[in-house]
């Protein structure tokens, strides 16, 4: 089964004559061949800068990202695989029969895996890029091959005092106040909102001074600008902590050391 056989087995044209029907299949090879390369519904470049939370600024972070697109890719090339093999298994028991109706279904089926063959390496090609920008952020970070879970939660909180002001300048510059949802992040972290807006308007004002001037704002400011509130409110958590009786983040005695198993 191909395409020229099923184009031209369409049973009555209406709008279209077999010239334009001709010209159509004529240029179907291009499409596969683009459907190969781009036919995925998401670019990497997407997927590196916005698609995953490639925002934050802890690398574990962006490691775990990558590792949960990796699980997606694998469940779906998984569940693609089995289809395969479902399909093939059904093609043999059709073989057996010599009706037209077996023998359709079979050009059926065989197209069908053609299509999900198409699908199946598009994401083992995502795989590979995923695993690519892991080990890239892994290596650009310093990050040893051993890290552990608690690696990752000891980074957590810098990493949500960021998020929680980055989410007040966007608050500000959006509205020109702080949402309900930035109060209580700060709030979960130990600071106060009011100290915490009063930090980020503080910043703000000195980049509309700096822009009025003519000076060009990199977005460097805004790394440092979060970078200080870490260093201002890295301890914070603590009050939080205190305040619903727990003696610290999580249970370390419980935390993933390392894989006891081959995976």
């Amino acid at each position: 089964m191909n395409d020229i056989t099923i184009f031209n087995s369409i049973p009555e044209l209406v709008t279209l004559d077999q010239k334009q029907v001709a010209k159509i299949t004529s240029r179907l090879p291009e499409y596969h061949r683009g459907k190969a390369l781009i036919g995925h519904s998401t670019s990497q470049t997407s997927y590196s800068l916005q698609t995953m939370n490639m925002i934050s600024d802890s690398p574990l972070s962006r490691m775990k990202q990558c590792l949960a697109q990796i699980g997606k890719k694998y469940d779906a090339l998984r569940e693609a695989y089995f289809k395969v093999e479902e399909h093939k298994l059904e093609i043999k028991e059709l073989m057996k029969n010599k009706d037209e109706k077996s023998q359709l279904r079979i050009r059926e089926l065989e197209t069908l895996i053609d299509t999900i063959g198409i699908s199946m390496e598009n994401a083992l090609r995502q795989i590979g890029m995923f695993q690519d920008m892991y080990d890239s952020i892994k290596e650009n970070n310093g990050i040893h091959d051993d890290w552990t879970e608690a690696d990752f939660e000891k980074q957590e909180i810098e990493n949500m005092i960021r998020r929680s002001f980055r989410l007040c300048i966007q608050d500000i510059q959006s509205h020109g106040r702080i949402s309900q949802a930035c109060i209580e992040f700060f709030e979960q972290l130990g600071i106060h909102p009011t100290r915490g807006e009063y930090l980020t308007g503080l910043y703000l004002n000195k980049c509309n001074e700096e822009t009025m001037k003519g000076n060009k704002l990199s977005i460097r400011a805004m790394h440092n600008f979060l970078d200080d509130m870490v260093k201002e409110f890295g301890h914070e958590y603590n009050i939080a902590l205190e305040r619903l009786g727990l003696d610290g983040i999580g249970s370390e005695e419980f935390m993933a050391k390392g894989v006891t198993k081959p995976q």
